[in-house]
């Protein structure tokens, strides 16, 4: 189930990150993509975001400390946006500099949703211990 969560987080967030790029670098380039690219970078991006949800069970590796896991994360999420970068030739309309900004800003709301999520979900953890306890 938490793999099942992990995928569906990633690609929702990958998701709303690729409309949001496509559609600044349909601005910034005053260019048109049709339907079949558009349709193109939806399916890259859900691929994207479901493999990027799954390398985040990195973080569950335990006997790795989290600097180690998250080294680990950044290079294997890095190394999958330029797959997905080539597959979808942004590097055609950004220079490889832009996509990792647009990476390390992605990486930040990600981790932001992430720790909301975390925290709701030790939040309902503690009320069932409280719970327990009466």
């Amino acid at each position: 189930m938490k793999f099942i969560r992990m995928m569906i987080i990633g690609i929702l967030i990958s998701l709303s990150s690729s409309y949001v790029l496509v559609t600044l670098s349909v601005i910034s380039n005053n260019s048109i993509i049709s339907g079949p690219e558009l349709l193109e970078q939806i399916i890259i991006a859900a691929i994207l975001g479901a493999v990027i949800g799954l390398l985040s069970t990195i973080f569950d590796i335990e006997r790795l400390p989290f600097i180690a896991q998250f080294i680990l994360h950044v290079i294997a999420v890095t190394l999958c946006v330029l797959i997905a970068g080539y597959f979808g030739r942004w590097f055609e309309h950004s220079n490889i500099t832009s996509i990792f900004i647009s990476e390390a800003i992605i990486f930040f709301f990600a981790w932001c949703i992430i720790y909301v999520i975390q925290k709701n979900d030790i939040a309902k953890i503690n009320q069932e211990i409280q719970k327990r306890k009466e």
